[in-house]
């Protein structure tokens, strides 16, 4: 079970503040692309996925700021790491393309594993023909020693670290009174006999010995942490993380420039019938670093010389859909992020400790008007039974097909026939933006009416988690704005993460359970899920710990969120995976 280390749960700071972020969007455009029509569907795409697609040509990425590392270890999940998956690393499994693409496949490996010993050990068989870009062969030794790398404190400091707490290797408690492993990384001879223990190699076969059962061990190997990575390409120097060894269709040509960018071409190595997923249809790939958001926008929307060619995983403001003529609106996608937001309710607040409080503030709850400011659509629809017994015992139960949700007045009525002196005073924070702000006001009408007497606080999206995941926070505030990216897609990366006390809340504070959620039900359920072979039985469970959590107020749900991609009119079978969020690398073609 996940919670014998906390450390799963301190570690997507910076994936979840990027969600909140969006591009204004106020770039120029040519006259034929805006006109006063209907908005754009809700799917998009470039309408020449007609036809087989055909090799050749240059495709063009525009990436706003800086790419920070390139080092499989340290990216974390997000379009950085899913470009580079679909380029230049692979990993033991990954997703599939087109219409397989939420179907988890064998990568380096030749399947997605073998289980034994009840789920605490998995085995891979390397593909045959696997190379370096220089053709040197991709070993066992090569697997494991990647994943020894995510264990050295002192260099690995971005990426995920799954591998050093399933692990089977010793640990120990910190003056910080935190569990970590004992191991800490490739330099550490004294005990690398432990983790030589925990992952196997022999001969082409890799396994890996777990300190607990984890079903979805197949999807964690799909993370960049456990690439490749050859022992001889360690360096301590800072422009090494930005250095490119590729496995996959493609290699960098010279050096990664930063601010610039660089060109990536085709692998002379890389045996297409060794790769189940990449198509590679580009010759070259150049991407240009350093811009800002609104000069992206302003690229694809112009399409001057080889922005024709071009795509971006910058997002697009929402309401340009609501311009776009045919032309553009052929170039437009609007996929989901795989984020959701939602709130989160202090348990341990005074106001809302009380169960008619967490219904009758889920009840007031509009979320029509987040996601319209935001795009996406409605998470988590509530039923009537998930709102929780005080809704019933209070006689509001609603005619069938009757609005459960931002009706402030139902919920005002219910708090008034609690006997709650009215108003209720409520202090909300959430990350600061610019279409969150606007977001929220809406939101907080509706909980005024209510009978909310609301104090909002925005805080700037660099200082948001360390500010709501703090100790004091939970005397601070009683409702939390929450955005979480799983990193598998797998409800085991989102309830643990987010709902059990057990790895979260300490005296430092309540990690990413910032509302001190703690219930022993949805513990066992998860308990339960988390050891459950089944895949069908393990998602029924996760189902119904879910629904208890919401049941019991743990969390309200606002939207599954998406964003707008615009991409160039010469850019062919252009698609935004559903894992990666962004166009998928591995079978767009140019024209």
């Amino acid at each position: 079970m996940h919670h014998t280390l906390p450390l799963r749960v301190r570690r997507v700071v910076s994936a979840v503040v990027a969600a909140v972020l969006m591009v204004a969007g106020t770039a120029a455009c040519t006259p034929e692309d805006i006109v006063g029509s209907q908005p754009a569907s809700g799917t998009g795409g470039a309408p020449a996925k007609v036809g087989p697609p055909q090799g050749g040509g240059t495709l063009h990425v525009l990436v706003a700021g800086e790419i920070a590392t390139w080092d499989p270890q340290l990216l974390y999940v997000g379009p950085e790491a899913f470009f580079a998956q679909r380029t230049f690393v692979r990993t033991l499994t990954t997703y599939g393309a087109g219409d397989d693409e939420k179907q988890l496949v064998g990568d380096l490996a030749t399947d997605t594993g073998t289980e034994s010993n009840g789920g605490k050990s998995w085995t891979f068989t390397l593909r045959d023909g696997v190379t370096w870009q220089d053709g040197s062969p991709v070993t066992c030794d090569d697997v494991r020693h990647g994943v020894a790398r995510t264990f050295d404190r002192t260099t690995h400091i971005g990426g995920t670290n799954y591998a050093s707490y399933l692990l089977d290797v010793p640990t120990k408690v910190t003056s910080e009174g935190l569990e970590k492993p004992v191991y800490t990384g490739p330099a550490d001879t004294k005990n690398a006999k432990s983790f030589l223990k925990a992952v196997v190699c022999k001969d082409r076969q890799i396994t890996f010995h777990l300190r607990a059962p984890e079903r979805d061990f197949p999807h964690i190997v799909a993370l960049p942490e456990f690439a490749p990575r050859k022992a001889a390409a360690d360096s301590k120097e800072a422009k090494a993380s930005l250095a490119v060894s590729s496995t996959g269709p493609y290699r960098l040509e010279g050096s990664w420039v930063p601010g610039k960018g660089g060109t990536f071409v085709r692998n002379e190595h890389w045996e297409p019938e060794s790769d189940p997923v990449r198509k590679a249809y580009p010759d070259r790939i150049v991407v240009t670093a350093g811009l800002t958001e609104a000069t992206v926008i302003e690229r694809l929307l112009n399409q001057q010389d080889s922005d024709a060619q071009a795509v971006s995983w910058v997002k697009a403001s929402p309401t340009l859909r609501n311009q776009a003529g045919p032309a553009l609106r052929a170039r437009m996608t609007f996929p989901y992020t795989g984020s959701v937001d939602y709130l989160a309710l202090n348990m341990r607040s005074p106001v809302m400790s009380k169960e008619v409080v967490r219904e009758a503030f889920a009840l007031a709850t509009n979320r029509a008007t987040y996601v319209t400011a935001n795009g996406g659509d409605g998470a988590g629809s509530p039923t009537w039974s998930v709102l929780g017994p005080s809704v019933r015992e209070a006689g509001l139960t609603p005619a069938k097909g009757a609005r459960v949700e931002g009706n402030p007045d139902a919920a005002r009525s219910l708090l008034e026939k609690a006997g709650l002196k009215l108003p209720l005073k409520v202090r909300v924070v959430h990350a600061e933006s610019r279409l969150i702000d606007k977001a929220y006001a809406a939101l907080e009408a509706g909980w005024e009416r209510a009978g909310f007497d609301v104090e909002r606080t925005a805080v700037p999206p660099e200082d948001y988690y360390k500010t709501i995941e703090k100790a004091s926070a939970g005397k601070d505030f009683d409702v939390f704005r929450g955005s979480w990216l799983p990193d598998i897609p797998s409800a085991s990366a989102v309830l643990p993460a987010l709902f059990d006390a057990r790895i979260n809340v300490d005296s430092s504070g309540p990690g990413q359970d910032v509302g001190y959620f703690d219930d022993k039900a949805v513990a066992k359920l998860m308990d339960q899920a988390e050891a459950t072979a089944d895949p069908g039985k393990r998602a029924g469970l996760w189902a119904k710990a879910d629904d208890l959590i919401r049941e019991r107020g743990g969390y309200v749900a606002l939207a599954a969120t998406k964003v707008l991609h615009i991409h160039g009119s010469g850019v062919l079978h252009y698609d935004d995976h559903a894992i990666g969020g962004i166009v998928d690398l591995a079978t767009v073609a140019v024209r």
